[in-house]
């Protein structure tokens, strides 16, 4: 949505509408899927049920392959997705915490959320109890601030980690995808009820698990990064402000207080 509504294609009103029915399609099949359910979302600590595990990890390479497949044809500019920068150690901290968050009360943030719009009392006590850590985080951040900006590495990614195309990337996490896939299946099969989990033939798993790969392998044949470069930048809004920039500057009117204005564009 972020490097949409910076090429021009949808105003701030829409992409807040557009937001909002994101969000609520969002919750709605998170529900659907059961992830309302503390028993559903916990079960992938005892071995039983990974489909937090295949939920998340498809999320990941179906938004992976579409903003790269997007990058190609043109559709988006990568280079406009704001990328949030990386704290290795607090974050590995954090991820830690909220790990066990997760095994004791069994939601995560966005899950407790959809428990408690489904009436299910334990995720509106989670989120209560959220409030209430935010509230604590905030009066003792002074004492965490250096901590917290620990491990610097600016906004990083695994291609910068490794030293490889964005297209060889891709390949690699949709060949650990498939991997995942028939590893988890092996553990449920052992460890998890059958006549609870889902069903679905071999040769249509076979069938997905070769689309997904030859997507993968497209995308390292043709190197996304490469056809990125040699495409030019499209220019955003920016004739106008370079003619601002040329122009004294006005004198300040006070703003009116009925009208919206984004004064600093943190990103997407």
């Amino acid at each position: 949505m972020g490097p949409l509504y910076k090429l021009g294609w949808f105003d701030f009103a829409y992409g807040l509408q557009m937001a909002g029915l994101i969000g609520f399609l969002f919750g709605f099949v998170l529900e659907r899927a059961g992830f309302g359910n503390v028993r559903k979302l916990t079960a992938i600590f005892y071995l039983r049920d990974f489909a937090v595990l295949k939920v998340m990890f498809t999320a990941i390479v179906v938004c992976m392959l579409g903003l790269l497949y997007f990058s190609v044809f043109g559709w988006i500019d990568l280079g406009l997705v704001y990328l949030l920068p990386t704290y290795i150690w607090p974050q590995i901290v954090g991820g830690l915490i909220l790990g066990v968050g997760f095994i004791m009360g069994g939601y995560c943030p966005t899950t407790s959320i959809v428990a408690t719009v489904s009436g299910k009392l334990d995720g509106l006590i989670f989120i209560v109890g959220m409030i209430i850590g935010s509230f604590i985080f905030a009066e003792i951040f002074p004492l965490l601030e250096g901590f917290y900006s620990a491990g610097d590495m600016g906004a990083i990614r695994l291609t910068d980690v490794l030293n490889l195309n964005s297209g060889i990337v891709a390949l690699l996490v949709c060949l650990m995808a498939v991997g995942a896939y028939w590893f988890v299946e092996k553990v449920e099969n052992k460890f998890g009820d059958r006549d609870t989990l889902p069903g679905g033939s071999k040769g249509m798993k076979r069938s997905a698990a070769a689309i997904l790969i030859l997507l993968g392998l497209i995308l390292a044949i043709i190197n996304p990064d490469r056809i990125a470069a040699d495409r030019p930048s499209p220019q955003v809004q920016t004739q106008k402000k370079t003619e601002e920039t040329q122009k004294p500057t006005p004198k300040a009117e006070k703003p009116s207080s009925s009208k919206f204005e984004i004064v600093e564009d943190e990103g997407c």
